[in-house]
This record gives structure tokens, C-alpha cells and sequence, in this order.
């Protein structure tokens, strides 16, 4: 008898945590279309309206696990973005709906395109990284072919840089679906 009812209240505890959620995901997504959407379109690929905001268009957040941890996330949502046009939320939004429309977002895919990543390195990056690149002896950048790092670093310091090398942030000469492509291409020549 008491392991039938341990079973029943594990599989309440299953289906409650599912519902949960689901209903919380349901929220994030009505949230997200309400106050979000307008400049990240429905689907996180970025407005028409979105796209003309100055001086920086909004992020397309379809590719945001590459660059931006789940804690990163809640504190954007939260605080804002300095500098930029997304404001922080926190006057309107409680703590669990920021929470919901962080986890609906972390379900956005973007799935890269590897020849466009290849074109966007050879005309952005390949003058530095090729084997024979102009500036590679100069900067002594590596050849990434033969790079350590995973997707989610490669990406990261294409955006942000590298700290104490001549790697500046590329965060305003490429977008995150280039950038993301690059990541795509320089995963398929790893060796």
C-alpha cells in the first residue's frame, strides 16, 4: 500500500511539474507577443521595425544561446541594455514573468547556413586567421581550423573580443545570424 501511494504521489508530482511548465512557457510567449514582438518579431528573427532602430537595431534572439547564458538573460529582461534601446522590465513585469518570457526565449533556433559563414569569414576574418592571412604574422592570430574552442566560446569572442590581443568585438560589424554562421563554418573546417 505504501509504495502504490508513493507511486501515485510521484506521478502527481510529474504531471503537476509539467503543467507548470507548460503554463509558464504559455505565459512567456504571451508575454513575450505583448511587450517583445514589436521589436523582435514573433519569432525572435528581429522586426521590420526593429531593424530601424538607431543607433543599433534590435538582437535577433534566435541564436541568443551562443552568446548569452540563462542568468544573462533574466538580468537583460530585468535591467535593460545600456546604451541600447531595450529598456529594463522590472517596473512592469514581476520576477516569474521575466522569468517565463527568459525560458520562452531560450527555445528560439536559428539553424546556421555554413556557405554564408564561409563567405562572411573569407571576406571579414580570413585577412588575420587564413594560414597565409596578410596580418596573421603581424597579430599573431591563430588559425582556427585547429581552434580549442567550442561553438558558444568561438561565438563569444567574435562578439566581444578577446581581452589583451588585437581581437576587438565584432558585435557592431557583424550580426548575431552572420556571427552564428561563422561559428557554423569554423566548426565544419575543425580538424
Amino acid at each position: 500500500m505504501k509504495k502504490i501511494n508513493f507511486f501515485i504521489m510521484i506521478l502527481l508530482l510529474l504531471v503537476l511539474g509539467i503543467y507548470a511548465e507548460a503554463s509558464a512557457n504559455g505565459n512567456g510567449k504571451k508575454i513575450f507577443e505583448q511587450y517583445c514582438a514589436k521589436c523582435h518579431g514573433k519569432d525572435g528573427s528581429v522586426s521590420e521595425y526593429g531593424k530601424s532602430i538607431k543607433p543599433m537595431p534590435a538582437k535577433d534572439l534566435r541564436t541568443n544561446k551562443l552568446f548569452i547564458s540563462p542568468k544573462e538573460i533574466l538580468i537583460i529582461i530585468k535591467y535593460g541594455i545600456y546604451g541600447r534601446e531595450m529598456k529594463g522590465w522590472a517596473d512592469i513585469l514581476s520576477q516569474n514573468d521575466i522569468k517565463d518570457v527568459a525560458e520562452y526565449v531560450r527555445n528560439f533556433n536559428y539553424k546556421p547556413n555554413q556557405e554564408e559563414g564561409g563567405k562572411t569569414f573569407k571576406l571579414r576574418c580570413a585577412s588575420c586567421h587564413d594560414r597565409d592571412g596578410s596580418a596573421k604574422k603581424i597579430f599573431e592570430a591563430p588559425d582556427l581550423d585547429m581552434s580549442p574552442l567550442g561553438e558558444k566560446e568561438l561565438a563569444r569572442t567574435i562578439r566581444f573580443g578577446r581581452y589583451n590581443t588585437m581581437m576587438f568585438p565584432k558585435d557592431a560589424l557583424l550580426s548575431n545570424i552572420e556571427i552564428a554562421d561563422v561559428v557554423s563554418y569554423l566548426m565544419s573546417i575543425k580538424k
